[in-house]
């Protein structure tokens, strides 16, 4: 397809498989380009005068296609032209974390992401935070779904952070627990939607009291869980006060930003995408989404010129 555009509108042709090797090495050099641009970000140099009041950061995950070639295993049979060991197609789908930063008054976001942990791509957003202005008299605000673990690193590499729970997951979990109760479905939003009302109003103790109780009269292990879950994101859930505060209660903004950055190159149907490619060509996403592609150009050109 992309020597098929590269053709029309320059009415020349390059081949197929020399825009897809340009297109590697481009996005190879994105990748570093990234990098490098988040990299060199002190925290300790900012001065306060620079710094941003209050500052937004979410964080969300989505799954892309991968596929590699394996040799079939107990199998002789070879391709019929070069004669090569036969290989099976294996399918895995990979977690690929995109994060942003943005001033609390401010739409203009800085994008982040990674196939990697959360540990890495927080540390990521950190750096894109320094680079928005950010310093340690900020107050940053970040929003993202219960994840094993990101809540926690959000908070362990921002220690000023209100960390808020999407207002969704918390819902979804009060239905699945009313499910596992065995409640059904036409009464579970009587059973759900007054402990979200009681929760947003600050009343999270005695949510919490009330569901104790009703598990020690009949022990579920959902309700357990959800117990758990409550008790973890305990300082998360007063929603009504962070309303009151300007702040967003869901995380809607960076689940919207997986299909305009991520998704449309990398999810579109029917693709697979070698692991390795992921980063490289999320990074190229990443430079549009960022406002970095025309700098990334001239320095990518200047390089070339040198050379």
């Amino acid at each position: 397809m992309a020597a098929v555009r590269f053709k029309e509108h320059y009415h020349y042709d390059i081949g197929s498989s020399s825009a897809a090797r340009s297109t590697k090495e481009a996005a190879q050099q994105a990748m570093k380009y990234v990098e490098n641009k988040l990299s060199n970000v002190n925290l300790e140099s900012k001065e306060a005068n620079e710094s941003i009041d209050k500052m937004l950061a979410e964080l969300d995950g989505c799954e892309i296609r991968t596929a590699r070639f394996v040799p079939v295993e107990d199998s002789t049979e070879t391709t019929p032209v070069y004669n090569n060991p036969k290989k099976e197609k294996i399918i895995n789908w990979r977690d690929v974390r995109l994060g942003f930063v943005r001033p609390l008054d401010s739409k203009s976001k800085t994008f982040v992401g990674k196939m990697d942990t959360y540990q890495e791509v927080v540390s990521q957003m950190h750096s894109a935070a320094v680079l928005t202005g950010m310093t340690a008299e900020t107050k940053i605000i970040g929003v993202a779904d219960g994840g094993i673990g990101l809540s926690e690193e959000l908070k362990r590499q921002f220690p000023s952070m209100q960390f808020i729970l999407d207002k969704s997951h918390l819902k979804d979990h009060l239905y699945e627990t009313a499910e596992a109760l065995g409640i059904n479905q036409k009464d579970r939003p009587g059973w759900v939607k007054p402990r979200v009302r009681a929760i947003s109003d600050g009343n999270v103790e005695a949510v919490l009291k009330e569901l104790e109780e009703e598990n020690d009269k009949n022990p579920n292990k959902r309700l357990k869980r959800l117990i758990g879950y409550i008790k973890r994101f305990y300082d998360a859930l007063d929603y009504d006060n962070f309303k009151s505060l300007g702040y967003p209660i869901g995380s809607g903004e960076i689940e919207s930003a997986h299909k305009s950055i991520p998704q449309k190159r990398l999810k579109i149907p029917g693709a697979s995408w070698n692991a390795d490619s992921i980063d490289p060509m999320l990074a190229l996403r990443i430079l549009r989404a960022d406002d970095w592609w025309e700098d990334f150009w001239n320095q990518r050109t200047e390089s070339l010129l040198a050379a």
